[in-house]
């Protein structure tokens, strides 16, 4: 890593873990690290670890715990409720 790196924030995790999770379906604290450290972050593991999981949290993701390591989801969508769905169709 370089020094004078920039210092991770919540909302660059937050940004990472998106376009991760976007771009592939799911992220895990090591490619949010990774992704981080690429663009110019001083990034290590157990801050990303903290940093994520409240994220997932606030944003209501999902989140897969192995025992080794988790890997987090956008939650599933749920559907509409029928009264919802049939009022457009009538209008």
């Amino acid at each position: 890593m370089k020094t004078g790196a920039k210092k991770i924030t919540r909302q660059a995790v937050c940004l990472a873990a998106t376009t991760l999770i976007l771009a592939e379906g799911s992220t895990t604290t090591l490619d949010v690290k990774n992704h981080l450290r690429n663009r110019g972050y001083r990034a290590y593991q157990a801050e990303v670890s903290t940093w994520l999981f409240a994220v997932a949290q606030q944003q209501n993701w999902a989140i897969n715990d192995n025992g080794t390591y988790r890997v987090y989801y956008f939650a599933p969508l749920t559907a509409l409720p029928a009264r919802l769905t049939n009022r457009t169709k009538n209008n």
